[in-house]
């Protein structure tokens, strides 16, 4: 039955429509992730700790995880929409050696502040997050509609790459000049659940629009989007055949960081091609600054302190095995949140600072992190008692502003390492070659053979 997906997958490719790709929570076999519970609620909490023991098992996985058409996905599966299969999303990549994925991102290099200035933030929120009053997400909420959508700021916010060297000693350096804690921002509802083929309460296939009455949020009853990504006309299989075609990023949770030995802090990657697999962390957590503050804060974390729960990454090299095993400081960088459970945001909060699980955070890698943005800025509620917090963004992407008219030597410089070479063209060639989109070059949206001419006048226009 996979392998039937994969060939609708291959159909639509081959059609040249383009994808979203994302993965469903939770852990079947620490099924609580967020509920209500009596006297309490809890946000992004994947084992139930800090939960009574009465609560236990009140939310089970997604219903898309259990079965649909008789597939059974797993928590860590990219799964994606396909034309072919109207009543169901299928699967894009298979799991990490079975990982349960927190936070998956592609290579973001094409957004880079040159082409980029400005851009979107797209997220998803888990069953007890909330929105400000009026905001899309506070409709939906209140319909127990929110935890398959995808949610777009109205407003633009810089690229975060213009920060890159500026943010000196760590762990934490502080707020970056786009943080406003009192300015509370719009948002839209980009995608609801039923555009990805997924149920709000009636069950896998039946499908409700959005700003209707739901079912109340119970046990393995609504479809919750847990990472999320997009790139124009791109998914992670491009031809079908189960292997991966793109570079990608991933966080995996604290219950799969123990058992395997490592930080759910740190950022792992899996080159296009290799089809799956924990390598090395191409990020550990001391490049972001992060384990390195406070304490684990329930003994159940098994010494895990941070763990990452959306995520963006730029990566400006290439990924094993052509050489760029560790993220580079001070070129590469990201975004990212962190669940409710870090011991970053505890102790951060205990100096009265504001954040949350729905703060954003930047890093360039240098051991530092600042805080990005923060939850209400893209009309995410702040909603506390005592000193848990109740908000989180599940899912973390961007959608960016491009710089019209293209420039030319932006484009030309294919392999983006600064310069524009002969290099550059034989990067266009393996561009074309797998319609990655370096290979638009007179930026028509396409990839096709007016593109080599293209780039022949851009790099004409650009050398001496």
């Amino acid at each position: 039955m996979k392998k039937q997906a994969l060939t609708a997958l291959a159909m639509m490719i081959a059609s040249g429509a383009s994808a979203q790709t994302f993965s469903l929570d939770d852990n079947p076999s620490a099924p609580l992730t967020s509920a209500f519970y009596p006297g309490l609620f809890s946000a992004e909490d994947p084992f139930g700790l800090f939960l009574p023991s009465v609560a236990a098992g009140l939310i089970g996985p997604s219903p898309s995880l259990i079965t649909v058409s008789g597939i059974t996905y797993t928590d860590g599966d990219l799964l994606t929409v396909v034309p072919a299969f109207p009543a169901e999303p299928v699967l894009d990549v298979m799991a990490p050696l079975g990982t349960y994925l927190d936070a998956v991102s592609q290579d973001h290099e094409i957004f880079h502040p040159e082409v980029s200035p400005g851009m979107n933030i797209r997220f998803s929120v888990d069953r007890a997050t909330t929105g400000l009053p009026g905001t899309p997400l506070a409709t939906e909420f209140g319909f127990s509609q929110q935890p398959g959508d995808i949610y777009i700021s109205e407003m633009l916010f810089p690229n975060p790459g213009i920060f890159v060297g500026t943010l000196g000693a760590g762990p934490f350096a502080g707020l970056l000049p786009t943080a406003a804690p009192a300015v509370p921002g719009p948002h839209l509802l980009e995608i609801d659940e039923s555009g990805l083929n997924l149920t709000a309460g009636l069950g896998p296939g039946a499908f409700l629009p959005p700003a209707v009455p739901a079912p109340p949020i119970g046990r393995g009853s609504h479809d919750n989007v847990d990472a999320y990504n997009v790139l124009p006309d791109m998914t992670m299989d491009v031809d079908g055949d189960g292997i991966n075609d793109r570079d990608y990023f991933f966080s995996i949770n604290p219950g799969d960081a123990s058992a395997f030995g490592l930080s759910a802090a740190a950022i792992y990657s899996v080159p296009k091609g290799a089809g799956g697999g924990i390598v090395p962390a191409w990020a550990p957590a001391p490049f972001m600054g992060l384990n390195a503050l406070g304490v684990a804060p329930n003994p159940d974390l098994q010494g895990q302190r941070d763990d990452i729960d959306g995520l963006v990454v730029w990566d400006f090299g290439d990924l094993s095995p052509n050489g760029d095993d560790r993220a580079e400081p001070n070129r590469d960088y990201a975004l990212f949140s962190l669940s409710e459970t870090s011991a970053s945001l505890a102790a951060l909060r205990a100096t009265g600072l504001p954040v949350d699980g729905s703060t954003i955070f930047f890093t360039d890698f240098t051991g530092a992190f600042a805080v990005y943005l923060f939850g209400g800025q893209v009309g995410v509620a702040d909603i506390s008692f005592s000193d848990t917090q109740f908000n989180n963004i599940d899912a973390l992407e961007i959608c960016a502003e491009v710089d019209e008219p293209c420039d030319p030597c932006v484009l030309a410089d294919v392999n983006m390492d600064g310069a524009i070479t002969a290099a550059d063209f034989t990067a266009w060639i393996a561009a074309f070659n797998a319609s990655l989109p370096e290979c638009d070059q007179n930026c028509d949206g396409a990839c096709t053979p007016a593109d080599f001419t293209a780039w022949i006048a851009n790099y004409n226009a650009c050398t001496p």
